[in-house]
Formats: C-alpha cells, structure tokens, sequence
C-alpha cells in the first residue's frame, strides 16, 4: 500500500515556497513499527530534480528554479 506525504518546501535564499509530494510505500511484509519500505517522489512541484539514486528510497538534491539555491539535499 502507498501513500502521498506532501511536504511545503522553502527556499533558503529567495524564500520561493511550493508543495513537494513523496509517495511513501509499505510492502506486504512491513511489520507494525518498520519504516516505509520506499520513498519516492511523486511530484517535484517546480523545484529542479537531480537524482543520485532511487532504490529503495530517493536520494538526491532539489534546487530552486528562481535561484538556483539547493532547497533539500538527501545523501
């Protein structure tokens, strides 16, 4: 089963602020108190999207498209 997780966003630098929805899945075997067996993102909103990796979680950095300033960062 999955769920939307929406998140607001804030730019550091121009103070530029929009949605950003993680799509956030627990497989069949999650049991009760695991994480979520994957982080995704479902829509980046208008932040920029540089992905290093998606599997199983995303990790990457979005940046502002106004500024150019890196809003989130995940290793």
């Amino acid at each position: 089963m999955a769920y939307r997780d929406p998140e607001q966003l804030t730019c550091p630098s121009c103070a530029k602020r929009a949605e950003l929805v993680w799509i956030v899945g627990t497989g069949p075997n999650t049991q009760p108190g695991e994480g979520p067996a994957y982080v995704q993102i479902l829509d980046a909103g208008p932040w920029l999207e540089q992905t290093t990796d998606t599997a199983p979680a995303w990790h990457g950095t979005l940046t502002c498209p106004a500024c150019g300033a890196t809003v989130l960062t995940r290793p």
